[in-house]
Formats: structure tokens, sequence, C-alpha cells
């Protein structure tokens, strides 16, 4: 059955899974692999916002050991430790190309202490995946490394400077999520990089990130390379530096753009501007485009090239449920490359990110969170991707379509608070003498336990 037809079938069904309150259509799948449905457009997350944003840490489960903490120094005093364990299973199937599979148990192990005279601090994550199943002849899932086999790693571990209550500098191992250079969470491990860090807000609207990036290490390697090797060029050892920032209107629109030089290898520059208004009280409307320029630079380790994609979005939500619709044009050119994170385009999907040279591409976005008919914790989603290329010349390739489905449910228990179980399938078509038919399996259960 064609992804074509799957779609048409699914529509069929009417009342069911195309009826759900959409929320996550047309976002970019490393970051839907991190969230849930948000219940309206305002809660969708865009690409160049992530790296402008902290991170909550999560609520400790035993106040009891934090008041044992109460005399201390505020360094130790308010000290984060979260649990987060994971496993996950992997099944892709090809046409024409070996099947990969894999069932991993692991997760991670955060510490952040607190500000030593409001000045410094220091933060830590231990990563491990363990192989529960892995079949030789089936390897490729990228849940382990190379072989099926497990790893453990301390990917993270920096020292933080709070220069002034609006400057930080960040030093050593940590973790990005910014467009094309980030965590890419979609397996068992993240991303990770060495870099140097400056960031904070210019003033209260205008935020910024200036880093020098010289290692990276990727979602199934316990080993840091230099950038230039991350990106697949063996015995070099060149870095990336970018610099970035967001500008908000409120708390309804920003603008943000980023540029980052990998240096002998290409430059990229992507800018974002996102939109949205409160119709009523249960309508909202969110608009937004992206642009990307990418070419060589340098002693050109990649050829030289040049190319750009144009990406634009549309999204309305109503009740709690969001509708999405989204396109891309890639350059004949060539294809955009984007070895240190996952793509930011809006049609980045479980499988193919319709970046292709040539490609012009459009993404139909569907879900729901039901907890607006009483059953908090489960929501679904939904996209539909189709791209075309050129028949013939140089940037000619099989037209393709993908379909992807994911259910997620969090556990609203008290004592489950956390825990978080999704479900995904993905299927690929592609049509033409060179094309090859996809699906992907995957079943993720994700925990999160506040120590300290």
């Amino acid at each position: 059955m064609s992804a074509h037809s799957r779609v048409v079938a699914v529509l069929a069904v009417g009342p069911g899974l195309f009826m759900l309150p959409v929320a996550r259509g047309a976002q970019p799948d490393y970051i839907m692999e991190e969230q849930t449905a948000p219940a309206t457009v305002e809660g969708t997350k865009q690409p160049i916002g992530g790296g402008f944003v902290e991170e909550e840490p999560v609520p400790s489960y035993f106040p009891g050991l934090e008041q044992k903490l109460e005399p201390l120094s505020p360094f130790w005093r308010d000290t984060s430790l979260t649990i987060k364990p994971r496993t996950y299973y992997f099944d892709r199937h090809r046409e024409e190309a070996r099947d990969s599979t894999a069932w991993a148990l692991g997760g991670s192990l955060d510490y952040l202490s607190g500000w030593w005279r409001e000045r410094l601090r220091v933060g830590a994550v231990l990563y491990t995946s363990q192989k529960l199943y892995g079949p030789s002849d089936k390897d490729g899932t990228l849940l382990l490394e190379p072989g099926q086999e497990g790893f453990t790693v301390l990917g993270q571990a920096y020292l933080e400077g709070r220069l002034n209550d609006e400057l930080w500098l960040r030093l050593g191992r940590q973790a990005f999520n910014l467009p094309y250079v980030n965590r890419f969470d979609n397996r068992m491990v993240p991303n990770t990089f060495e870099a140097y860090t400056l960031g904070g807000d210019a003033t209260a609207d205008l935020a910024f990130i200036v880093s020098h990036v010289r290692k990276m290490k990727t979602r199934n390697s316990s080993e840091f390379v230099y950038m230039s090797e991350a990106a697949g060029f063996d015995g070099t050892d060149e870095g990336l530096t970018m610099a970035g920032a967001r500008y908000s209107f409120g708390a309804d629109a920003n603008i943000g753009a980023i540029n980052q030089y990998a240096w002998d290898f290409m430059n990229t520059f992507y800018a974002e501007a996102t939109a949205s208004w409160k119709l009523t009280d249960q309508t909202s409307l969110r608009a937004a485009a992206q642009y990307t320029d990418q070419r060589s630079v340098g002693e050109e380790l990649d050829g030289d090239f040049s190319t750009h994609v144009v990406g634009g979005k549309l999204a309305t939500s109503h009740s709690g449920a969001i509708l999405s619709f989204a396109f891309s044009t890639t350059s004949q050119n060539s294809r955009i490359r984007n070895p240190f994170g996952g793509y930011p385009g809006y049609l980045s999907l479980m499988i193919k990110n319709f970046y292709r040279a040539g490609e012009d591409a459009w993404l139909l976005g569907m879900a729901y969170d039901f907890g607006g008919l009483g059953v908090k914790g489960l929501s679904a989603f939904a996209n539909y991707a189709r791209g075309n290329t050129p028949n013939s010349g140089t940037a000619a390739s099989p037209d393709q379509s993908e379909l992807d489905l994911t259910v997620d449910y969090r556990f609203q228990h008290p004592a489950l608070k956390g825990l978080w179980l999704r479900l995904r399938r993905a299927f690929v078509d592609q049509r033409g003498s060179d094309g090859e038919d996809v699906d992907d399996t995957r079943i993720t259960v994700n925990y999160e336990l506040g120590l300290l």
C-alpha cells in the first residue's frame, strides 16, 4: 500500500484520528521528539526559539531531601539532580536494502549545582544506551554504537558563569537546541558539543548567542570528534563558529537569525519570522516563514556548492484543535546539508526532510489533545507531506511522500508523573526507477524523576 493510499484511508476514518485537535503539525521532527501536542498554536515551539530559553529543572519528588539541604550554601542547597530513564524500540523496513532493528534501555542522569557566590555553577549529564535486543545483521538504528554495541558517555560537563543579570558564559561539553546545531534527540542519546558559548539578553526583547564549537558527539557515539570529522571528513580538525539573535515583539511575534560558519566546509545562514493572532477566546492563528542560505567556504571539503530553501507555515487552532499547512522549495543547485543536528525546516519528518535539490514540497499536519474530552494526558498527531523534483537534469530524483502517525500518553497519577509513552509509525513512498519505500515503527517510554 503506497503512502498516498494510506493517507486516503486514514482521512476516510472521518471522526477518528484526523478530528483530533492538532497542535504539532509543521514543526521540525527534532522538536516534535521532545514534546507532546500543545493545545493551541501559541504553544508550538519554533526552531529559532529553543536556543534562547533556559529549561526549567524537574521538581523534586523527595521534598524531604531538599529540606535537609536548606542549611547549606546556595551551591549545594539549590542543587538539581534528575534521573531520566528511557527505553526505545526501533524497527525500519526498506524495500531495497537491509532492515534495521534494535531495542535499547538507558537514559540520563542530569546534575546542576546552585550558584556559587551568585556567579558560578557546574552542570553534567551522564548518558547511557544498552542493548536489550539487536541482531547483528540489522544494525543502523542509531540507538546503539555500530555493531549493535551499548555505550555510556559523559555527554555534558560544563562550567557556567553569570557575568551579570543579563549575560552568561558556558565552557565545556554542552547541548544546543538551535537550527542545524541541536540535540536531535530522537534516539536514545542526543547530540552534544564541546564549545565556548556567550549568551544573554542585550535588551528586554533581544536575546543573543555567540559560540565557537570545537567538537561534537553524535547520537550513537561515545566519542567527541572535531566538527568537520563529524560531518564526514576523516582526518580533519575544523570547528564551527556561530552567532544568532532573536527579537520579540511582545508575546505574539518574533524574528530571529543565526549564522554558522563551519570552517573549510560551509556557511549556513538561517532566518525566521513568526506571528500569532488571537481571533476569539477559542480560536488562534499563527503564520511563520523561514529561509536558509548554504554555501561552501574555505577549502570546500564537500566540494563547491551554493543552495537555499524557502519555507512557510500557516496554522489555526480552535478549542484545542490545530490544523497546519506548510510548504518549502529548494534550489536546484544542491541539496541542504545538516550534519550537526536536525533540519529546522517545517517539512522535516520522521524519515525524510524534503530538501533535495529542486524539491518543491507541501505538508498537512493534524493532531488532537484529548484533555478537552476528559482524557488528560492522551494526544495524537499526524503529518502528511509530498515532494516533487525535476524529472531530468542533475536535480532529477524520485518524487516522494511520507505519512507519520504518533500517539502519546503522559500518565496523570501523582506516583507516575513524568512517565510518557509514545507510539510512532512512518511510511515513505518514492516513485521512480531509483525510488525506495521505507516504513518505521518506533516505541519509546520516557520517565523523569527529580531526586533533588
